[in-house]
């Protein structure tokens, strides 16, 4: 005699979940496609199907034993995350065939080889590697999917209000001559600086690749610098310019990140849906500031007047 299946009773509030599952479930150390070279990641993923108001539980062990039975089948080759998350949401839904939703996520780290701006000494530098995928089940039992991957960078912003202020201030109190005044148009002026975090997650159409390594240098670039753990004094100072002579808001770095995101992906469709997020953490203020933006890519072309 077997032991009763719980899950498959009757529940005492007979509504349906919308989700339903397992959260936390750390992987070992996998490969990512990542600039053309094999990065590794050791992805922690969540999994979850919707449950129906006839079914009081889910059979739980099933979504661990198919995250691990899915990555078994990548082991030992260089994948796309969002790929994997794809498979396990597809599989959940063959082996829970009371659901007809799932839908999988998994975040890690990626740590990325990279040169000093100046000294060119090599730095080990990480980011956040974010994928995911939907699926959905019709009546006739097909599944189709949807996949998102994203990156989440720390960088630098400069404050260009407190920089035009002291700038402001510096000419009034000293009365300089116009001709003078020309000179320190150059002056690298101080200001404020922050440690931000920027943030991108698009959806990834069938039949399209994108290359986590090419959304971490959009996100880069839109910050006023971005920042290493190993600096040497020059480097210091390249960073430090760079920063000053780019000062930007945290709006700034959203916007610049649409822009960029537009001109570098001509190929997508202009129906896929893209996030940006930028938060910088204040040295001068108790708060932090955010600025975000979620849209489709035909929106930002539209508005940026870009023609595909």
């Amino acid at each position: 005699m077997g032991l009763p299946e719980v899950h498959d009773e009757k529940p005492g509030v007979p509504v349906s979940l919308e989700r339903v599952g397992v959260t936390g479930v750390k992987m070992p150390i996998g490969f990512v496609y990542f600039e053309d070279k094999p990065v590794l990641v050791v992805p922690s993923f969540s999994a979850y199907i919707n449950l129906p108001a006839t079914k009081k539980g889910i059979h739980a062990s099933r979504n661990y034993e198919i995250i691990t039975e899915v990555l078994e089948e990548f082991a030992g080759k260089t994948y796309k995350l969002e790929n994997v998350c794809s498979e396990i949401a597809k599989e959940l839904l063959k082996r829970h065939e009371y659901a007809n939703r799932s839908e999988v996520k998994a975040v890690g780290e990626a740590i990325i080889e990279k040169l000093t701006p100046k000294t060119e000494m090599v730095t080990y530098e990480p980011c956040t590697i974010i994928a995911s995928a939907k699926a959905r089940k019709n009546s006739g039992g097909d599944i189709k999917t949807k996949k998102m991957v994203g990156v989440g960078v720390r960088g630098i912003t400069a404050c260009p209000c407190a920089q035009e202020m002291l700038k402001e201030t510096f000419n009034e109190n000293l009365s300089l001559p116009e001709n003078l005044k020309k000179v320190f148009e150059e002056f690298p002026w101080a200001t404020h600086m922050q440690r931000t975090y920027g943030l991108i997650v698009t959806e990834v159409p069938e039949g399209f690749k994108i290359d986590a390594s090419k959304l971490v240098w959009i996100v880069e670039k839109s910050m006023s610098a971005p920042s290493y753990g190993l600096l040497k004094r020059s480097d210091e100072v390249e960073i430090v310019r760079k920063a000053i002579e780019n000062p930007r808001f945290v709006e700034d770095c959203v916007r610049f990140m649409m822009k960029y995101f537009a001109e570098s992906f001509p190929e997508l469709p202009d129906h896929i849906v893209v996030r940006f997020k930028q938060r910088s953490a204040e040295t001068i203020h108790k708060h932090d500031f955010v600025a975000e933006r979620k849209t489709t890519l035909g929106e930002i072309r539209r508005e940026l007047g870009l023609r595909r």
